[in-house]
């Protein structure tokens, strides 16, 4: 099927700009124009944004990934959609290997309307000194024959991975990433009492960037800068969570502006729980009972456990909190992320060649319509 949608303003990436014209597509695809479309849609001067990428999520709308079989996955895949995240990496945490396989099993079966491009294992390789809200028993110290297995049954989806590079005494994660880095694998450092130099040593060694970047690891210090200060000033990407809970607004105002000095290293990530877009209540995720308050999902000593973020607020959030642009706070939700996780090419903006990824917005930038590899999902 073709289709062409006109009268609107595209989102040019190059250019960070939106300009007036048509967009066309063929199957899954953006193609350069269409003689004879099989449906023309009028914009009606609406705005259209690539698709946004969510790298780190546990699910939203009541779903949580770690428990879900493949149906509920498909409903969740759809969910998603319906924000306007058009690719999703679920994200699974620290469980016992069981678990873990059998969620992987499970991802991998759904049918999916978001694509699930690949699978962030967040956990079990990190610091028992900094869980947030990870089962301290369930963590544990990576080996070879184990992390191997594991990344290896998500393929041909991609693995993006979190570890505390510190823990690695015997240099398992070392020789992993190495390998795992040649075979589109990336690596983020996250949930670590990391110090700067370690967190050096880790980029080196094929890591590429830092997971929810002030959340659950070490601190500035102005003599240490440890893992934060290390996200910052490395050219790592650094995922941020732009909830205004999570990281004060002031200091995503720092951080936006210190990873896009010399280059798009700042990624938005949602790191949504389930209960994501609910109302507020009493909830549990993998075992953990939390609450959630007026966007806050915490447990009852105070330790937040996710987000009940969804991707546009998170770009509206940061157009707020480090005072630029929609356009420039837009790449963090596609272009960036993107390119962390090595899909630039296929999506993440909107030219020829590339998955119809799209979502069409009236002028305050309200979701009107969703397309998923040309497809519409939403509406």
């Amino acid at each position: 099927m073709t289709i062409k949608i006109e009268n609107a303003y595209i989102f040019n990436t190059e250019k960070r700009c939106f300009e007036y014209g048509s967009v066309c597509f063929e199957n899954q695809t953006i193609t350069k124009r269409v003689l004879f479309p099989d449906a023309v849609i009028d914009a009606a001067g609406g705005y259209i944004l690539p698709g946004f990428i969510d790298v780190h999520t546990h699910g939203r709308c009541g779903m949580d990934i770690m428990e879900a079989d493949a149906k509920t996955l498909s409903e969740l895949s759809l969910a998603y959609a319906k924000s306007g995240v058009t690719t999703v990496f679920p994200t699974i945490m620290t469980a016992p290997l069981d678990k873990l396989k059998n969620a992987i099993a499970n991802i991998k079966k759904a049918n999916t309307t978001a694509d699930f491009a690949g699978i962030h294992i967040e956990g079990p390789y990190i610091s028992a000194k900094k869980p947030g809200c990870h089962n301290i028993p369930d963590i544990r110290k990576p080996s070879k024959e184990e992390i191997f297995a594991l990344t290896e049954s998500i393929l041909p989806m991609r693995t993006h991975l979190t570890i505390a590079p510190e823990e690695d005494t015997d240099d398992v994660i070392a020789e992993f990433m190495t390998r795992f880095a040649k075979c589109g694998g990336t690596v983020g450092i996250g949930h670590s009492n990391a110090t700067y130099d370690i967190c050096v040593k880790a980029l080196e060694d094929g890591a590429n960037s830092y997971t929810h970047t002030f959340n659950a690891m070490s601190a500035i210090g102005h003599r240490e800068p440890g893992v934060a200060g290390a996200a910052l000033a490395t050219d790592g990407y650094a995922e941020l969570i732009c909830d205004g809970i999570h990281v004060c607004p002031a200091i995503i105002h720092m951080a936006y502006h210190a990873k896009t000095a010399y280059d798009d290293k700042f990624v938005l990530v949602t790191d949504s729980i389930p209960p994501a877009g609910l109302p507020n209540g009493d909830y549990e995720m993998n075992g953990i009972a939390f609450t959630l308050k007026d966007g806050k999902a915490a447990t009852a000593d105070d330790t937040i456990v996710g987000s009940a973020l969804d991707m546009m607020t998170a770009v509206k959030n940061l157009v707020e909190f480090a005072e630029i642009r929609f356009e420039d706070a837009l790449i963090c939700a596609t272009k960036t992320p993107a390119e962390m996780v090595g899909l630039y090419e296929t999506r993440g903006s909107i030219a020829v060649g590339k998955r119809a990824d799209l979502i069409l917005c009236d002028k305050h930038m309200n979701i009107r319509e969703v397309y998923c590899a040309g497809t519409p999902v939403y509406n």
